[in-house]
């Protein structure tokens, strides 16, 4: 599933950022009710890259390798690669891949569930 030891800094700090923009300038601009809206931010925010990250775990474990070796098999006038040597580069470029989306949207919708059980 989700393999900690991949994981680096500079990119989840980078994501981080990005798609805490909204909440937290929605929770800034907001009249009332600070916290709940900057909850229900995160919340959307944590379902949408939830399915982000569902598209992007069947990616890594090779779900889309058939059609993207038919796409570039079909660009390419004759096919310099096999089936079996293009999954082998495939696989190599994936071995250290790590599931950013998939692992902030389950922390995002943890932190919006333990920030309305606790303060709202």
């Amino acid at each position: 599933m989700l393999n900690l030891k991949n994981m680096k800094l500079r990119p989840l700090l980078v994501h981080l950022i990005v798609t805490l923009l909204y909440p937290v300038f929605r929770a800034c601009i907001a009249e009332t009710d600070k916290l709940l809206v900057f909850a229900d931010a995160i919340t959307i925010i944590g379902l949408v890259m939830i399915v982000g990250g569902i598209i992007y775990a069947l990616y890594l474990h090779g779900d889309f390798d058939i059609s993207g070796y038919l796409l570039k098999r079909g660009v390419q006038k004759e096919p310099k690669q096999t089936y079996f040597a293009y999954l082998y580069d495939v696989y190599a470029k994936r071995e250290g891949a790590f599931n950013y989306s998939l692992f902030l949207g389950l922390l995002y919708l943890a932190t919006a569930l333990l920030l309305s059980w606790l303060f709202i």
